[in-house]
């Protein structure tokens, strides 16, 4: 009775609120009106392992879900699942790389997610460096499912000014089980340095040296 219960609940929270967004981001890209260096976009997430997004650019991309047993997550060719209907379930916990990046330059790296039932974590690592989200987006209503909060969301992580990398490595993960991973989306942006308050200070005393020697060499 109790493993009816919660699959109906589950069943509710994740057609309710999920399909209704057909695979299908709700809110504007945060890159919007920039040029990509690189793109990789999952609106199907094939498999629990899937290195074939839908739509990549000069880019090497994978997905992959780390503890499904954990979990109890799976793939139904469209999204990721952890049902965890069992004693002990925690939330998935996700890697996903992005490859073939310029060693060269600055970039603003992005990693945007769209999820449904449980929430994710706000807190996602790019190579190491952990992010809090720049933007939470829900959309409906949270509500409380097995004592967790449930909604639709697309939540992105912006980290600006990263030295080029030939691969990009991110995880993020789910903050309790019963979520959907829905769409995933890894950009780069190529930046311009900005040069530092001391710099700009250097290169006035610099120009400042050379007017004054200007000034006494038209005087002898």
């Amino acid at each position: 009775m109790k493993l009816s219960v919660l699959a109906l609940a589950l069943g509710v929270t994740f057609s309710g609120s999920a399909f209704a967004t057909a695979n299908a981001w709700d809110t504007t890209a945060p890159w919007a009106g920039s040029t990509l260096s690189q793109f990789a976009e999952w609106t199907d997430i094939e498999s629990i392992n899937d290195s074939t997004p839908d739509v990549s650019t000069n880019a090497t991309a994978n997905l992959t879900l780390n503890n499904p047993a954990q979990s109890g997550g799976y793939s139904n060719g469209s999204n990721i699942y952890g049902l965890g209907i069992f004693a002990g379930a925690v939330g998935m916990q996700f890697t996903t790389t992005l490859g073939g990046g310029d060693v060269d330059g600055l970039y603003d790296v992005y990693l945007r997610i769209g999820t449904l039932g449980s929430v994710p974590n706000i807190t996602a690592t790019l190579n190491g460096a952990s992010a809090s989200a720049s933007e939470v987006n829900t959309i409906g209503p949270i509500t409380i499912v097995m004592g967790g909060e449930s909604a639709e969301q697309e939540v992105y992580w912006k980290w600006a000014n990263v030295a080029g990398d030939s691969l990009y490595t991110f995880t993020f993960s789910a903050s309790a089980p019963h979520m959907s991973l829905d769409q995933v989306a890894l950009a780069t942006v190529a930046v311009t340095a900005v040069p530092e308050p001391e710099t700009y200070g250097m290169m006035g005393l610099g120009l400042l040296t050379l007017a004054t020697r200007r000034a006494r060499k038209n005087k002898a």
